[in-house]
């Protein structure tokens, strides 16, 4: 799928929660071969060099009719900083659409759970749009969300999941909203219980919370696919500064890696060495899908 460079222009910013920022941008050259799971690298400097470095986002939502594309950004730093700064009208350098997107149901047939950590909601909305229009735009009692965060302030606001009719299972770390568990836990809960008989499972958030997950759903009969965290310099396979532990195929104790940009950011969780990751996170991909610092 062939990437492009567009000077891409804001026509929205709005503050979601606790430096937590959605931006609406034009890119009638990106948005008609964008898919769910994908992302985009954003320079943030308008003039100058700092920050040096682009930054990825991925697509949080995609308007095609429109070629508008919104992205959802965490502020951690001087690069996002900028960005959750940049008024309408303004326009950002993007290249895009770049990695491997999610790969839909082949029918409205499966139980669907989308399980977002924090800012990792940002790539399963644009999923969730998708399957509420068309594999599941009649069967939207089998999709599922849950949602989880540490804090309520951390949660986006949720009116606009409620209104597309799926189940929605919100949970905080403390409590603050939904029920006090992490997003594994109330998803496990429920599978477990038989409430929730899942068939496919997408997921997106912080390292520890997706090792969690995999953990959880090895070996238990599920499809699962994961929209992995991490620090990217390029975008595009140069830097190599993406790398994962991957599983080989053919020589289990091979050191073999993948890299998330090219390879993902998307992944069937069996492609990687969990027990080699050190799941310790700086807030990349979603955090600023991938996002920036």
């Amino acid at each position: 799928m062939p990437r492009v460079l567009e000077k891409a222009k804001i026509l929205e910013t709005q503050r979601e929660a606790e430096g937590i920022h959605r931006l609406v941008l034009y890119a009638p050259r990106i948005v008609p071969t964008a898919r769910p799971g994908q992302f985009v690298m954003i320079r943030v400097a308008s003039e100058g060099s700092d920050p040096l470095l682009s930054r990825p986002f991925s697509f949080h939502r995609l308007h095609k009719d429109d070629g508008l594309f919104e992205i959802l950004l965490r502020v951690v730093g001087t690069g996002t900083r900028i960005l959750s700064q940049r008024p309408p009208g303004s326009t950002l350098d993007v290249v895009g659409p770049l990695g491997r997107g999610f790969t839909p149901p082949s029918g409205p047939g499966e139980t669907v759970a989308l399980v977002a950590g924090g800012i990792g909601i940002a790539p399963l909305w644009a999923l969730l749009d998708e399957l509420t229009a068309k594999t599941h735009k009649n069967h939207r009692d089998q999709l599922y969300v849950f949602y989880g965060a540490r804090t309520r302030t951390e949660l986006v606001p949720l009116s606009p999941l409620k209104r597309l009719g799926v189940s929605l299972v919100v949970s905080t770390d403390d409590g603050s909203a939904g029920e006090q568990a992490t997003v594994v836990e109330a998803l496990a809960r429920r599978h477990e219980t038989g409430m929730v008989p899942l068939d496919r499972l997408y997921a997106c958030g912080s390292l520890p919370m997706q090792v969690s997950l995999a953990r959880w759903a090895s070996g238990r009969g599920i499809l699962v696919e994961m929209s992995l965290e991490s620090m990217m310099a390029c975008g595009i396979g140069a830097c190599l500064g993406c790398a994962l532990p991957a599983v080989d195929p053919e020589d289990p104790q091979a050191e073999r890696y993948v890299h998330v940009c090219t390879d993902g950011p998307v992944f069937d969780p069996g492609r990687i060495r969990w027990d080699k990751i050190q799941p310790v996170m700086a807030r990349p991909l979603t955090s600023a899908s991938p996002s920036g610092l």
